[in-house]
């Protein structure tokens, strides 16, 4: 089984770094949820829906294994593409100023199969995430799915190098769901960058803009596709 870890200093105390890992209008901005259920309980059942356009919202659900307030909580979240559980512990350390160093470690990936294009994506999300909880905590709260201003339209599980990208979903009417991209495929990347990563197709993505054709490589097939402007739904 692999193991992803990460941390963040936060400048804010414990307790306000607790409240927003829990309320679900804090996580509509660092999780980029439509809907959270997360009760402050040993034992309970949990779920972080997503709506970002696929075909069918898409939900990590999960049970809170252990909970320490303001100090300790471990998740165990059933993994999207493969039968197994990936356990999230997240540490929250007072650094005495004001400020707390959270820990997250996420351990469990499957090391053969589909696993490992998730433990790429959690790795990948998961910090993206934390740095938007220091954004909403800061009083500067952004969304993670308005990142790019070109839209490709897939939804990605992860990478793994010398493979391609896992497709989890392809947002409905994107570009890709046009060009006949669909869940399951591994995309290799396109004809001027393989994706070994999810940072790999950010980048891609930013380096280009809305009317470029480009073609992605998956299995055998060339697949054209024209980019467009991120269309955002409304609030």
């Amino acid at each position: 089984m692999s193991t992803n870890t990460m941390e963040r200093l936060l400048a804010h105390p414990p307790e306000t770094v607790w409240a927003a890992m829990f309320a679900p209008e804090a996580a509509e901005h660092w999780l980029g949820t439509v809907a959270s259920v997360l009760p402050e309980r040993e034992g309970a059942a949990f779920c972080w829906l997503y709506d970002p356009g696929a075909r069918l919202p898409y939900a990590y659900p999960g049970r809170i294994e252990q909970l320490t307030r303001h100090r300790r909580l471990e998740l165990l979240a059933s993994l999207y593409s493969c039968d197994a559980e990936v356990r999230m512990t997240f540490e929250l350390i007072d650094q005495g100023d004001g400020r707390t160093r959270l820990t997250l470690r996420q351990e469990g990936f499957p090391e053969e199969g589909h696993g490992r294009f998730e433990r790429d994506g959690f790795l990948h999300h998961w910090d993206h995430f934390l740095e938007l909880l220091g954004d909403y905590l800061d009083g500067t709260p952004h969304n993670y799915h308005t990142m790019h201003g070109t839209e490709l339209g897939v939804i990605p599980v992860g990478a793994v190098r010398g493979e391609g990208l896992l497709v989890q979903g392809v947002a409905i009417a994107s570009p890709a769901d046009g060009a006949g991209v669909r869940a399951g495929d591994v995309i290799r990347g396109a004809k001027d960058m393989p994706f070994d990563s999810l940072d790999d197709l950010d980048a891609w993505v930013e380096a280009h803009r809305p009317g470029d054709t480009v073609e992605l490589l998956i299995g055998e097939r060339v697949v054209p596709v024209t980019l467009r402007a991120k269309v955002y739904a409304p609030a």
